[in-house]
């Protein structure tokens, strides 16, 4: 019959209307991951370097 307002302990605000439309907003910086990231495989050791790779001269 009216506004409904939640605050999760993690800064999500969820409001919902008397119309039961619902907006979620989060924190900025917030990101929802299901898994981190994985970091880049390891070159092959018989693989010679790139030389784009190589930092700049300067």
């Amino acid at each position: 019959p009216g506004w409904t307002h939640t605050l999760d302990p993690d800064g999500v605000l969820t409001v919902i209307t008397p119309t039961g439309v619902t907006r979620t907003s989060r924190p900025p910086g917030f990101r929802v991951l299901t898994a981190p990231p994985q970091p880049p495989p390891d070159p092959e050791p018989n693989q010679a370097p790139d030389p784009d790779d190589d930092p700049p001269p300067f």
